[in-house]
């Protein structure tokens, strides 16, 4: 069973706090920042979509809060004392019992069992099902069962593999019992993790170093350690570790927060140079050994095709550079659209020199997206071009498909200019095809939008304005809508008459952002909009507000 759920449960009866916490995140694009929606939305102020699930916690068995611990808060279950709560009397972890069977393929089974039982328990515990005592009780009684079925699995192995999951349980559950404070598991998990650091069987070397840096921690805490050490153990964990391995990350992750936290404000061990009061303290000796564990992190997670821990681990590297303020600038989508352009991309230049990380490539790209979609194409390339640098590179091909998608998407809406727009497979809301013909000679804006988008539905008034304005001139407009039930826009239009001309998908089962043509153009976010000249050709893309009006007027002057 992973240690993280023992770890919960401990922390629910011992009032510990758990894990490593990495600082806050990167601030994320809205439709509120940016002025414009994203197009995997598909709901607005008036019709709210429930929100993507946030990546979860690397931890397996989410920690219970010391000032929630069951037992402490009001509205617990209450039973006569000496009796068994009846709401959990026939719970796994209430009533599982050790077996008799000297059967290594039976006592394998059981130890899964018994880590099933623990996590049911956390469950309980989490829902604040169960109070202290009872995980305090139960979690021991299961772990005892666990350590003694691990020993039996051991000792009656026929092959290797048993032999490797003996030890591996036995490791487990005498950490897990050290984190219930249970004096003699904890000596004897010490002794054991060592000797098993340098194990034949790399899943059982792996787990007694994770181990061993986790009591290490705890001797630098009791200052018996140092942070060089603990880094030297880190890097040693990391090297032993194959693939995306989410235990170690934690338990490596766990150091770095261990020694960042010590190496924060003043060292008074190292005052700095006192004839230059305002030079930087000199970095101590846990600031070095936090960077190093952090750069090995992020070496090791940073192509992985686990999202949760390859972001984690580029985050944390990031937040360790001393600069990081200034590239705020560049994450910051606010910051980024109030930056100087030339500073900006300069910026993302260092960003990707100093982190070469397909996270990297991710956090341009969605600046990027931002000023494209706010009309500057200029500085949306050169952010796209630095990205795409990463490519080659990106060997996980779910996050080398997403870079593709902003680069290659933003090629095909930019290359769409100067040249004439296919207007295909569209109807309107008569299920009448499109009539080209209605709009040759025409200035035409193009406007791809949603019920859903509420910058779509804000920029309406003004399109309705410069409609008003200069339909008699020559002006039209071809609305293609990109809702996912036909009843929203229904609904909508039934509320909202529009002068113009609405248009859908003619394949229902391609509607929305599968639309034909907003497939065609790579559209990643509404409002999209194309305004065609009266040669028939795009001459613009993103034209909104007052640019519009100003476009419009001056398309409808030029001489055919």
């Amino acid at each position: 069973m992973p240690v993280g759920v023992s770890l919960a449960l401990a922390c629910a009866v011992l009032g510990v706090p758990l894990g490593c916490s990495p600082e806050s995140k990167p601030k994320e694009v809205s439709a509120q920042t940016s002025g414009f929606r994203p197009a995997d939305a598909t709901a607005g102020a008036s019709k709210p979509k429930p929100q993507e699930p946030k990546p979860q916690e690397v931890a397996q068995g989410a920690p219970i809060r010391p000032d929630a611990a069951p037992g402490s808060a009001a509205g617990l279950p209450s039973f006569t004392p000496g009796q068994v709560d009846p709401a959990i009397a026939a719970k796994s972890y209430m009533t599982l019992k050790m077996t008799d069977s000297e059967a290594p393929e039976e006592l394998v089974k059981f130890v899964a069992s018994i880590d099933r039982a623990m996590m049911d328990l956390q469950t309980d515990a989490n829902s604040k099902q169960v109070n202290s005592d009872t995980i305090l009780n139960q979690g021991l009684d299961l772990l005892r069962m666990k350590l003694t079925a691990s020993d039996r699995l051991r000792n009656k192995s026929t092959t290797p593999d048993q032999t490797a999951k003996g030890w591996i349980g036995k490791l487990e559950a005498l950490q897990q019992m050290a984190m219930f404070r249970d004096v003699p598991s904890a000596d004897e998990v010490r002794t054991l993790s060592k000797e098993l650091s340098t194990n034949e069987d790399p899943r059982v070397a792996k787990i007694a170093q994770r181990i061993q840096l986790q009591l290490m921690l705890v001797d630098y805490r009791n200052q018996s350690a140092t942070a060089d050490q603990i880094a030297a153990a880190a890097k040693g964990l990391l090297d032993q570790a194959q693939g995306p391995d989410k235990g170690v990350f934690m338990a490596v992750a766990q150091a770095a927060e261990a020694l960042s936290s010590e190496s924060q404000g003043a060292n008074p061990a190292n005052p700095g140079d006192p004839a230059n009061p305002g030079a930087p303290e000199p970095a101590s000796e846990a600031q070095i050994a936090c960077n190093q564990i952090v750069d090995a992190l992020e070496a090791k997670f940073r192509d992985v095709p686990d999202p949760n821990i390859g972001m984690m681990a580029w985050r944390m590297k990031i937040q360790r550079l001393p600069d990081f303020e200034s590239y705020l600038q560049v994450l910051d989508t606010r910051q980024a659209m109030a930056a100087d352009p030339v500073a900006l991309t300069q910026k993302a230049s260092s960003l990707m020199e100093k982190i070469p990380s397909p996270w990297t490539a991710m956090a341009l790209s969605q600046c990027a997206t931002q000023f494209e979609y706010s009309g500057n194409v200029d500085v949306a390339k050169s952010l796209l071009d630095i990205a795409a640098t990463q490519l080659e590179s990106t060997k996980t091909p779910e996050i080398k498909a997403q870079i593709e998608m902003a680069v290659k998407g933003f090629q095909k809406r930019i290359g769409s200019i100067g040249q004439p727009l296919a207007l295909e497979g569209l109807v309107d809301t008569q299920g009448q095809a499109l009539d080209k013909s209605k709009y040759e000679g025409k200035v035409v804006l193009v406007d791809f939008w949603a019920t859903w988008c509420g910058p779509c539905v804000a920029e309406i008034p003004n399109i309705r304005r410069v409609y008003d304005e200069k339909h008699a001139e020559g002006f039209e407009v071809i609305a293609v809508n990109l809702d996912d039930q036909r009843s929203d826009l229904d609904e909508f239009l039934g509320e909202n008459k529009m002068p113009w001309s609405v248009y859908v998908s003619n394949d229902p089962s391609k509607a929305g952002m599968d639309t034909a043509l907003a497939q065609e153009l790579s559209i990643s976010a509404i409002p999209f909009t194309m305004l065609i000249g009266r040669d028939g050709n795009v001459v613009a893309v993103h034209v909104r507000g007052k640019a519009l009006d100003e476009k419009v007027q001056q398309l409808l002057g030029a001489k055919p």
